[in-house]
């Protein structure tokens, strides 16, 4: 009976219609492996199936360790809560597949194409992600420690609560991307491509390094930034709001119009700072300031006693009701400043220029030097 039927389908026994399917098979482009899930086969039996077509297949919850399907075509692919530990899935194409609870670790998906995707929660340590796109993607919670994310394209993507610790970086592209609350502690962001409206809100980032970088714009509202270098960087319009600045290096660095309301900065080095225009109501701000520029800048009820803020220029700023108490102000510029109801008690101000300037309800009680009443 299944002669016959053979028979009737073309005339061809399986034994011989094996060895022509496998002359066709090598003959033949990747699209026809996945036509007659050859392809879907071949990975089970051999564990690789590089370059193969394999979209929409369902490979979900199969063990895949140390597979290699380099350069696979995966779109729409079902890879929910499968192992794929060690897999090399370089170069692929996943757009639109499934990788919810999927094993991750130290997989490389070096130059793969994964925008879009919902990485959410997913354990990547120790992965290779070099010059992968990400652009877009979700990383929120991600595990990334390690992770070589160098040359990758996280444009747009999420990685909000994702911990990035010792993870790699160089060249990567940061813009509009999102670190919400994420661990970026100790890294070196120093040879990032690109970071333009970036947002670290939230994120943890002791001691990284971001000196000498153009941050113009991003926003670090609520961050944790204490002892980072961010000396001679660009932070102009940048978002610091609230943020803990506690030891920070800010010398040179140019936060014109840049807004630290509420922010606090005690132990700050700002030699040289620039901060024209910059928001700082409510700030706290004690340090090394020594020629900092607060040209115009609003700094009204900021807490700034006991800062060294010799022949720092404060002209047009508002200071009102602001703390300055005990500071070093010698040969500070108050020109045309507004400086009622501010506390000036035991300030050194030496060589101080209050021209213009108005004092209405200043307390300079026991200050060095302080201007004469009118």
């Amino acid at each position: 009976m299944k002669a016959d039927q053979n028979s009737a389908a073309g005339g061809l026994s399986p034994a011989t219609t094996g060895p022509i399917l496998g002359l066709l098979l090598a003959m033949s482009p990747a699209v026809s492996l996945a036509a007659d899930g050859a392809a879907l086969e071949r990975l089970l039996d051999e564990g690789q199936c590089p370059r193969c077509d394999l979209r929409d297949a369902d490979l979900a919850g199969m063990r895949l360790m140390s597979a290699d399907l380099s350069g696979a075509d995966l779109r729409g692919a079902n890879l929910q809560k499968t192992i794929l530990f060690r897999a090399n899935l370089g170069d692929a194409d996943l757009r639109d597949a499934k990788i919810v609870g999927a094993s991750l670790g130290r997989i490389r998906l070096a130059g793969a194409d994964l925008r879009g995707l919902d990485f959410s929660k997913a354990r990547l340590a120790h992965a290779d992600l070099s010059g992968s796109n990400l652009g877009s993607s979700t990383l929120e919670g991600a595990m990334l420690e390690h992770a070589d994310l160098s040359g990758a394209n996280l444009s747009g993507a999420n990685l909000s609560g994702t911990s990035l610790k010792n993870a790699r970086l160089d060249g990567a592209r940061l813009d509009a991307a999102v670190f919400s609350g994420a661990d970026l502690r100790g890294l070196d962001l120093r040879k990032v491509a690109s970071f333009q409206n970036t947002d670290f809100s939230k994120a943890r980032m002791d001691r990284a390094r971001l000196d000498g970088l153009d941050l113009s714009s991003a926003r670090f509202d609520g961050a944790q930034l204490p002892f980072v270098n961010i000396s001679k960087a660009k932070l102009r319009g940048s978002s610091l709001v609230g943020a803990n600045l506690r030891k920070i290096n800010l010398r040179s660095a140019d936060l014109t119009g840049a807004d630290l309301r509420r922010a606090t900065a005690k132990g700050a080095t700002m030699v040289g700072a620039v901060l024209h225009e910059a928001r700082l109501e409510m700030a706290v701000i004690g340090g090394n300031l020594v020629d900092a520029d607060f040209t115009k800048a609003q700094l009204e009820k900021a807490i700034l006693s006991g800062a060294n803020l010799k022949d720092a220029i404060f002209t047009g700023a508002n200071l009102h009701r602001a703390n300055l108490e005990s500071c070093n102000l010698y040969g500070a510029d108050f020109t045309k400043a507004d400086l009622s109801g501010a506390v000036l008690r035991r300030a050194n101000l030496r060589n101080a220029v209050f021209d213009a300037a108005r004092l209405d309800d200043t307390d300079f009680r026991e200050a060095k030097s302080p201007p004469a009443k009118p």
